[in-house]
């Protein structure tokens, strides 16, 4: 099964449509409820940092509403990243500069599973060999 990460600013940009980014998100997750593109799977950590963005912007009802729809729809999965990854995270966040903790926490995961796409909006991941972010909703195994 062909599968993406799909990093939180993408997740954001579907919930806030004042984002920038919020058409393009919307068309990515259309594109993997409807099975155009990749399984896009989140882990914990950035369901984390995406429901306490939208939490702490007075949002809660949002941050709920954007949980089920990742929880329930057949184009996403969410899942629990391993401990290992939390250590591996920590030595990418102490070598790349410019890489968020979340960021290396996705960057991490990533790595032990071997997954070469990610649906971002962030190019801190750009420093980073082995990852291939894609910004539109374009289906990378086509």
């Amino acid at each position: 099964m062909a599968v993406t990460i799909v990093d939180t600013g993408v997740l954001i940009g579907l919930a806030d449509v004042d984002d920038d980014h919020h058409d393009t998100a919307m068309e990515i997750v259309r594109g993997m409820d409807h099975g155009d593109l990749p399984t896009g799977q989140v882990t914990n950590y950035i369901v984390l940092e995406t429901l306490n963005w939208i939490h702490s912007r007075k949002r809660h009802e949002k941050a709920i509403e954007t949980y089920e729809r990742l929880n329930q729809s057949a184009g996403f999965e969410v899942l629990h990243a391993a401990q290992k990854d939390f250590s591996s995270a920590l030595d990418l966040f102490e070598t790349y500069d410019g890489l968020s903790f979340g960021d290396a926490t996705i960057a991490a995961y990533i790595q032990r599973k071997d997954i070469e796409y990610l649906y971002s909006f962030d190019d801190d991941f750009d420093a980073l060999d082995g990852i291939t972010r894609l910004e539109t909703p374009d289906n990378p195994f086509k």
